[in-house]
């Protein structure tokens, strides 16, 4: 089973010491279900055995297995797979703009080339921007600059930097703030940067002014204890129900999947829901994917919240529920929100 993508994101070269690696957050994950695991065996035996805490156990200790026993992403081959698939979705009539966004997280030689064909062919500038989210390598830096000249908006570039946290990025982002962009793109092109410096910015960004909902949106992609609580105290202060679910893509957490559950529970529109689970192919989500399209939700939206998700489920899923719509296909690989491909469309291409 790939891993859930909060344990793959990166943030720049220089931040890497200070996050924990995946190994690290495995332990971490593995030591809490086995703590809970002696915490009931220590009630039943004070208390009595029940049918409950077996059945517990056990869910736990199947957890624990599948979590040491999780497979390492075959990221070359999901990048094929995904530039094979726009390309076929491209000529069956998917717009190229989708096409574009769908694009995001990879940085091959043919990724990159496919970008420049769809710029030749009429593909709007901003798109192609947004469908950067995710890459950080020299020719996708080179390509944002040159969009930036040929006139594409310097907020749309801000946002194509979600997921990108390298030094020549984070540069980037301080002289788009000085040449006009606004505080609320710079906060949603923060997603994916969970470092202390990011929520000190965020913090910041927050005493300015800006909109309770961005901020909740550019927390994508980070699963940490403090990006929990900030949510939490957005909630609190206001924050729409919505945003935040949406802004839990690429967050896969055990208590990520229990705030989905209180937010529908509370209102949260199911689209929002099914968007925010893009990057994360659990087995609980895929089962909440498909009750979510059993109880209404739009299939827009559930493609949308597939990206990222690139398993044997999730492309069986694709042929089920969208393999006679290219334009669904396509846009399977792309939430339509730039601020998030950054951080679920992740192949090792960010720096």
């Amino acid at each position: 089973m790939p891993q859930s993508f909060e344990q793959h994101f990166a943030q720049g070269r220089e931040e890497k010491e200070e996050e924990k690696s995946p190994e690290q957050i495995k332990e971490e994950e593995g030591l809490k279900l086995a703590k809970e695991i002696r915490e009931i065996r220590k009630r039943m035996e004070k208390e009595g055995k029940t049918i409950e805490g077996y059945q517990r156990i056990i869910e736990l200790t199947k957890k624990i297995k599948e979590l040491f026993e999780k497979k390492e992403r075959d990221y070359e081959a999901e990048v094929k797979t995904i530039v094979a698939n726009l390309e076929k979705a491209l000529k069956e009539g998917a717009g190229k703009n989708d096409v574009a966004r769908g694009l995001a997280g990879v940085g091959t030689p043919e990724a990159m080339a496919l970008r420049e064909k769809l710029l030749k062919k009429g593909a709007r500038k901003n798109y192609v921007a947004w469908g950067l989210a995710g890459v950080g390598t020299k020719e996708a830096m080179a390509l944002r600059e040159r969009l930036l000249k040929e006139g594409a908006i310097k907020d749309d570039v801000a946002r194509g930097l979600a997921g990108v946290g390298t030094p020549e990025a984070m540069a980037l982002r301080e002289r788009l703030l000085k040449e006009g962009a606004s505080n609320k793109y710079i906060a949603w092109g923060l997603a994916g940067v969970g470092t202390p410096e990011a929520m000190a910015l965020r913090e910041k960004l927050l005493k300015k002014g800006t909109d309770k909902n961005y901020v909740a949106w550019g927390l994508a992609g980070v699963g940490t204890t403090e990006a929990m609580a900030l949510r939490e105290r957005l909630l609190k202060e206001g924050a729409d129900k919505n945003y935040v679910a949406d802004g839990l893509a690429g967050v896969g957490t055990q208590e990520a999947m229990e705030l989905r559950k209180r937010l529908l529970e509370k209102g949260a529109d199911k689209d929002f829901v099914a968007r925010g689970l893009a990057g994360v192919g659990t087995p609980e989500a895929m089962e909440l994917r498909e009750k979510l399209l059993e109880e209404g939700a739009d299939k827009n939206y559930v493609a949308q919240g597939l990206a990222g998700v690139n398993t044997e489920e999730a492309e069986e899923f694709r042929k089920k529920h969208f393999g006679d719509d290219p334009t669904l296909i396509a846009q399977s690989y792309s939430t339509n929100w730039t601020v998030y491909d950054g951080v679920i469309c992740r192949y090792g291409y960010e720096e």
